[in-house]
């Protein structure tokens, strides 16, 4: 309780490694908590405890794709790292377009390492014959069966707490609780600003939690998580060797296949698809798809439709009042719901997504289904405290909560959708943009 610290950062996942280094160079005194522990780099990802860490649905089921360690989901991310192009903000109603990020974005790709692959020719024969964009992945090259860990460049975390809610005063956060699970106490960390970056579920909870009346009364409420719909083509061929096909062997992304001009549809945003192929059975794990004794005869090319939700009021992210976790805390209720324009996109992007697999595949393939777009819940939460322009919008366009001065939002939570493509740049672009406003903030009241 001593200590006063310049910045409160919850979370050590992506967002949140990346909003503690850029305080630190700006040489702000950072601490960073995480719910998890920091796992060994050979170390596998543990299981979260659905005992310990319930939650509760509404309406429907849901899968909430969540990790419980030092690098969060950023463990079982693919390094996609594509930008939002403009039409994507514009089309849905973003406060901001491709140009305000372009700055956060050249910065993270430069920090990553982004790079390109290469386009493999069957993807251009696809592309000319569809009349599609197909494009190259561009991301981060890693090694076969490994992501990009963030926990590599997250040195000083306290894993193994829990922030518990906000209090303050005057609009002000003065003091946080935590919950230390290793001695099950409760302590006191006091920050002159907090930024969130658990997750947007997570951070639904913990404003919840905090008491912030009719100025956060849109917490939870902008809910949404892409829709994705998953095909293999099985081809009775060998997969081809990796060596001079670039970075991403196999990778490509079908870009947006809902376009300016095009004839309306009932949904205001659009989808693309996602290539990898092809390659083994064996690195999909899927070698009981091929006939006894043909798995090494036999390649698969992995097709995903990611598709864009619009906020509804039906779909949203409050606390279930009859049930606590091992914290004390209420747990999450996730009400899962979809709208009928979200069903037109669901049969939009089936039809798609077989389409390609129709042009891409040899004769005797196979194309098997194994992703449902109407199932909840594809790890990509967003909105719950979406930016706005308005002063009913929970944060501004970089994050400042409007109930509270000094805390921001640095994850996804603040993105009004999660986009046609996978988000993971974008969110972290807006947790960069995040981060330099509360530095701003942190020199400015320091003066």
């Amino acid at each position: 309780m001593s200590t006063l610290w310049d910045a409160l950062i919850v979370g050590a996942g992506p967002s949140g490694v990346i909003v503690a280094e850029r305080l630190r160079r700006r040489g702000h005194r950072v601490v960073q908590l995480d719910v998890g522990p920091r796992l060994p780099d050979d170390g596998e990802i543990p299981e979260v405890d659905r005992r310990a860490w319930p939650f509760t649905t509404v309406g429907g089921s849901y899968d909430w794709y969540r990790v419980r360690a030092v690098g969060g989901r950023s463990l079982l991310w693919g390094g996609w790292c594509f930008r939002f192009p403009e039409s994507t903000f514009r089309r849905s109603g973003w406060p901001l377009g491709a140009e305000e990020l372009a700055p956060a974005y050249a910065q993270l790709e430069q920090r990553l390492g982004v790079v390109e692959g290469v386009l493999d020719e069957r993807y251009r024969s696809v592309a000319k014959a569809l009349g599609l964009s197909i494009v190259a992945k561009r991301g981060i090259p890693v090694l076969e069966g490994q992501t990009w860990a963030p926990r590599l460049y997250a040195p000083r975390v306290r894993t193994h707490t829990v922030a518990l809610r906000l209090e303050h005063q005057k609009r002000r956060v003065h003091t946080v609780p935590v919950f230390d699970l290793r001695t099950e106490t409760v302590r006191q960390v006091r920050a002159r600003a907090v930024i969130l970056c658990a997750s947007p579920i997570e951070t639904t909870r913990i404003l919840l939690e905090s008491e912030l009346g009719s100025r956060a009364s849109r917490v939870g409420r902008g809910f949404v998580d892409h829709m994705v719909a998953g095909y293999v083509v099985l081809e009775p061929a060998a997969p081809p060797s990796r060596e001079g096909r670039g970075a991403f062997p196999g990778s490509a992304l079908v870009e947006s296949s809902v376009k300016r001009g095009e004839k309306k549809r009932p949904y205001p945003g659009g989808f693309s698809i996602e290539l990898r192929g092809p390659v083994t059975l064996e690195s999909l794990d899927i070698e009981r798809m091929a006939p006894p004794g043909e798995e090494e005869r036999t390649r698969a090319t992995l097709i995903h439709a990611i598709g864009e939700t619009a906020a509804i009021d039906e779909r949203y992210v409050d606390l279930d009042p009859a049930k606590r976790d091992i914290t004390g805390r209420l747990v999450p209720r996730v009400h899962v719901a979809f709208s009928k324009a979200e069903e037109q996109l669901a049969k939009d992007m089936r039809k798609a997504c077989l389409r390609v697999a129709d042009a891409l595949a040899i004769p005797g393939s196979r194309v098997i289904p194994f992703g449902d777009p109407l199932q909840a819940g594809a790890g990509h939460e967003a909105g719950t405290c979406a930016m706005g322009l308005d002063e009913a919008a929970v944060t501004d366009v970089r994050g400042r909560l409007r109930a509270l001065e000094n805390v921001w939002v640095a994850d996804s939570s603040a993105l009004p959708t999660a986009g046609d493509r996978h988000p993971t740049l974008t969110a972290l672009a807006h947790a960069l943009r995040a981060a330099d406003d509360a530095a701003k903030f942190l020199e400015g009241s320091r003066a």
